[in-house]
């Protein structure tokens, strides 16, 4: 491969490949508990691409698409409940995220309080519009 195929590799292999082979690897124990939660993570570049970013973006959107695949079966399985500069213009809220409004949203897809939730894509981006 040259050098942009490894990088697109890498980065799928990455960002999907591992999401999907860690679940995978984490349901039977999920089922053997009696539930528990699936969370990815993805990007703002997963809705709209975002320059020199390409496989990065594609990536994001592919968890995307692997949250939305996975969700059904997972919910069957065992009940699961679920899961700078030019950038902040784009924001309504004018300040890049803390670490903390993510996680407290990440902490609420793990709560009871999210029980009926499976399958879907919370966007937490500071008003940037993010639809597929």
């Amino acid at each position: 491969m040259d050098s942009t195929e490894d990088v697109w590799d890498k980065i799928l292999s990455v960002n999907v490949t591992s999401a999907f082979l860690m679940t995978k690897l984490v349901v039977p124990h999920m089922t053997k508990r009696g539930g528990g939660n699936v969370v990815f993570v993805s990007s703002v570049a997963g809705y709209q691409p975002m320059q020199a970013l390409g496989p990065y973006s594609v990536s994001k959107t592919a968890l995307l698409g692997l949250t939305r695949a996975l969700a059904p079966e997972l919910a069957q399985i065992n009940g699961e409940r679920r899961h700078h500069g030019r950038v902040q213009k784009q924001l309504s809220i004018k300040r890049v995220g803390e670490p903390e409004e993510i996680g407290g949203v990440i902490a609420f897809l793990c709560s009871e309080d999210a029980s009926y939730i499976t399958g879907e894509t919370i966007t937490v981006t500071g008003g940037i519009g993010c639809r597929l």
